[in-house]
């Protein structure tokens, strides 16, 4: 045997629950914005393939195994243009060049330089 449903009561907790959704809504906070981007040339003017990295506060951008010779602009999001770096790694070789921190008001690009026997990165 069925029960019979109270289909006022039933509206009403629906109401309810719509209205507290609703409010819910209102006084979450909105979604935060997503970080600026910025242009940034990665070049790799060395006479080995090599993989160039900039560093910001939010993200790492690489250009992967770049072949000598070769020079590429990358989106990079950031929040602050302050205390970026880059580093770059030959392949082939072993360590890791790095620059100290920079801003991207003065610096557009980072290039690694050099031979099979030392490599070392640019800011220009």
């Amino acid at each position: 045997m069925s029960r019979p449903i109270n289909r006022t009561s039933r509206m009403a907790t629906v109401a309810g629950m719509v209205t507290a959704i609703s409010a819910g809504m209102l006084l979450t906070a909105p979604a935060s914005q997503a970080a600026p981007v910025a242009a940034f040339r990665l070049s790799n003017f060395s006479a080995t393939i090599a993989n160039i990295c900039v560093h910001t506060d939010v993200a790492t951008q690489c250009s992967g195994n770049m072949a000598a010779g070769k020079s590429e602009v990358w989106k990079v999001a950031y929040k602050s243009p302050r205390k970026w770096y880059c580093t770059a790694t030959a392949k082939g070789l072993t360590g890791t060049a790095s620059t100290p921190y920079f801003s991207r008001d003065d610096v557009k690009e980072c290039a690694e330089v050099g031979n099979i026997f030392g490599a070392n990165i640019i800011l220009k």
